[in-house]
């Protein structure tokens, strides 16, 4: 008691010897506490708590803290015992308890050092040796405190979580057993909330089903007035670990966060009082834990659709070095020449395109034989040709001879196809791949091959029968005309190629898409509509905006609901054509809050209003430069300029999908939808985040009569911990005394 008593003083005299500098960000000035204390930790589980937390926040501080970190590990690595344990002090006799406390620690800072290297070695056999003794301690259905006795709440709890950490997971007998135990036990031999906690954490470390009813007691628990502060930490800590950033995890991290102690570097203890415990160094870890966890979490999935399209094209990569058309089949020309494509534009020389281009190179060749041995144009050949030409991998030699062998397989001067005669597919791609080569746009072949192309049809192209006696074309189709438009549009004028433009224009769908073809008729009696498609969609929106009809904006919108799962559409050309559409748009990527949030301490930022709103946007300006540290300004809306804003405004009076085309929002007199989801407009704020071409944007959009929600959203500190694509905070005042509380407010991540 006399040892703990002192350790606190201490830990006061610290605190108040640094002089205060000024404000530091909550992660910061608690890392600074547990390093400039580290030395007055003197049981293992102290030792591993602090060694877990400043582990958790290595890289998310302004300094380097692998130095702290080293001397931690090497003190508790120096305290194991012969056996492969730990026991409460050094020395003492080794427990299930303290054991898992360390081998947690262990396991958690081993990743720092790369391997090889002594520090890698020595943490490497320690943790073997702490897990030996855990699963040499074992007991039948669970743990004793020391091996071999009757299972217990606390140390069986404990050894599931290190064990989880370590790759063990619920179905190995030892977990599977003693998560039996865990579920019929009925004393815990620790206080209720310590026991909520560790069971949420040693669930989820095994990857067992968690009983929502554990989470909401948790949730409550942390409603709760009457907690202790060890007890906060530790609940908030399983919390933040469990879910994703919502509300409850907010509220849990601002209520933790307004019991910090001390002005610039802050600790958490419960308070001392005789013959109990401050536990300073379990509360300061775990909220060390939470605010370095929660730190992970907002950054996490920061979506740029651009650069996650380009990682899930370049993972969907063929062990062959190919692309399939469906993800999953043999490789394709056509798709991988449509991924390279868009490879080029996310990355330099990656090893994904090296790879890719070698599978392309092997098969040229091999279908530059079967396009001689058929003498007709054979397609996978002219993509394998055009990728080789996309990157410049075919000397003057090898395009003479492809100049040759094309103009040698045509059924007339100008016209190319197959069994049926003449087709305007295959001609669109002979001229496009005679383009490529460098072959000059007046040459006789390719003239021919645009005045044939332009004399069979005013209204798009499709299967072409010629039979010796007459001919005719099947039914146009969007794929066949896309082809033949890209091969002429670049050798041709606006007036040329204009039906063929209405014609195109008109196939597009009620949704804004493109199919192959709209509607079917059999006998002029309708049948049905085809589906639009990624490919033709895209295709046809770049076509036609080269001759002025932009639908780009519109095809945006479109797009954003196609994704799956980091790709899009049905099939790789798809995905491959969006991420190349997506990669004109990168003035506007998906954002999220956090990314505008984030940059609230780093860049300058103008609080503006529109109507009366002036007194609530000098106190939003007196929250904002609290709470980070700045200095905003607040003027009325003028315009958006070279800077970053905090937009007070009322609904409608932004077009939002000029500033973030990936949330939809629209207003119907009371009502307002967002996303697809319906609020009243008289108790709703809604924070939707922007972008300009020179900054970011905070958009609140509210009713007035709504100043003091808003007012609470950002004086409450709620806005440090904002995640999604949009925030939506209803209002209802339950106790009808007209003062704004925080739960009053429904919070909603929209994501």
């Amino acid at each position: 008691m006399e040892k703990r008593a002192l350790s606190l003083m201490l830990v006061i005299f610290i605190i108040t010897s640094y002089g205060l500098v000024g404000a530091k960000p909550i992660l910061d000035g608690s890392v600074e506490f547990l390093t400039k204390t580290k030395n007055l930790a003197n049981t293992t589980q102290e030792i591993g708590l602090v060694l877990l937390a400043l582990t958790s926040a290595q890289g998310k501080v302004d300094y380097d803290l692998i130095e702290n970190i080293t001397y931690i590990a090497n003190l508790l690595v120096s305290w194991q015992n012969p056996d492969g344990g730990w026991g409460y002090f050094k020395g003492s006799v080794s427990n299930v308890v303290d054991t898992s406390y360390a081998v947690i620690a262990l396991s958690k800072v081993l990743h720092l050092y790369e391997k090889g290297t002594p520090e890698y070695s020595k943490i490497f056999h320690a943790l073997d040796d702490g897990i030996s003794f855990l699963l040499s301690s074992y007991s039948g259905s669970g743990w004793g405190y020391v091996p071999k006795t009757e299972p217990e709440f606390y140390p069986t709890v404990m050894a599931i979580w290190a064990l989880g950490e370590n790759g063990f997971g619920v179905d190995h007998p030892y977990i599977k057993r003693s998560l039996s135990y865990i579920a019929n036990v009925k004393e815990y031999g620790i206080d209720r909330y310590k026991a909520l906690a560790l069971e949420l954490l040693a669930f989820k470390s095994v990857g067992k089903d968690v009983d929502t009813n554990l989470v909401g007691e948790i949730k409550k628990a942390l409603e709760s007035g009457n907690l202790s502060v060890s007890d906060r930490a530790l609940l908030t800590y399983a919390l933040v670990d469990y879910e994703d950033v919502n509300f409850d995890v907010a509220k849990a991290l601002l209520i933790l966060e307004s019991l910090k102690k001390g002005q610039s570097t802050f600790y958490w203890s419960d308070e001392p009082k005789l013959f109990s415990q401050a536990h300073l160094f379990e509360a300061s870890s775990y909220a060390v834990l939470s605010f370095a966890l929660i730190s992970d979490k907002l950054s996490q999935g920061l979506e740029n659709p651009f650069k996650t399209s380009c990682e899930a094209l370049k993972n969907a990569q063929n062990p062959d070095g190919g692309w399939s058309y469906y993800y999953g089949f043999p490789s394709n020309e056509k798709a991988t020449y449509y991924t390279l494509k868009a490879l080029k534009l996310c990355y330099f020389r990656d090893p994904s395109i090296e790879k890719g281009l070698k599978w392309v190179r092997v098969k040229y060749e091999e279908d530059k034989l079967i396009a001689k041995k058929n003498n007709e144009i054979y397609s996978p050949y002219v993509y394998a040709l055009l990728t080789l030409l996309e990157f410049n991998m075919l000397n003057e030699t090898e395009k003479e001879e492809n100049i040759k062998l094309i103009e040698s397989i045509q059924l007339d001067t100008g016209k190319w196809g197959n069994f049926l005669g003449p087709q305007p597919y295959d001609t669109a791609l002979a001229i496009k791949a005679l383009l490529a080569l460098g072959v000059p746009s007046n040459s006789t072949e390719i003239q021919r091959a645009k005045n044939w192309l332009l004399s069979i049809s005013k209204t798009g192209w499709g299967t072409y029968v010629d039979t010796g006696f007459y001919s005719y074309m099947l039914p146009p189709e969007v794929s066949v005309t896309l082809e033949v438009l890209e091969a002429l549009a670049p050798i041709s004028t606006k007036d040329e190629l204009e039906p063929h433009l209405k014609w195109l224009l008109e196939q597009r769908t009620e949704d804004g898409g493109w199919a192959n073809i709209k509607e079917h008729y059999l006998i002029g009696v309708f049948q049905y509509k085809e589906k639009p498609t990624i490919e033709l969609t895209i295709r046809a929106a770049e076509l036609l905006a080269e001759f002025g009809y932009d639908y780009r904006e519109d095809v945006l919108n479109w797009l954003m609901d196609k994704k799956h799962g980091g790709l899009w559409g049905d099939t790789i050309v798809d995905s491959a054509l969006a991420t190349q559409f997506l990669s004109q748009f990168k003035f506007i990527p998906k954002i999220n809050l956090y990314d505008v949030i984030r940059l609230i301490p780093e860049q300058k930022f103008y609080v503006v209003y529109t109507d009366d709103r002036n007194l609530t946007a000098q106190q939003i300006k007196a929250s904002i430069d609290k709470l980070f540290e700045t200095n905003t300004t607040v003027e009325k809306f003028q315009g958006f300029g070279d800077a970053n804003y905090i937009v007070l405004s009322d609904f409608g009076e932004f077009n939002i999908k000029d500033y973030n085309p990936y949330v939809k929002l629209e207003v119907d007199n009371e009502t307002i939808h967002i996303n697809g989801e319906e609020y009243s407009i008289k108790n709703t704020v809604v924070l939707i985040p922007g972008k300009t071409e020179t900054g970011y944007i905070l958009f609140v959009f509210y009713e007035k009569g709504l100043d003091d929600v808003v007012a609470k959203i950002f004086d409450s500190g709620l806005v440090k911990y904002l995640k999604g694509d949009a925030l939506v905070v209803t209002y209802k005042d339950k106790n009808h005394d007209g003062v704004v509380d925080l739960d009053e407010l429904t919070v909603k991540f929209l994501r």
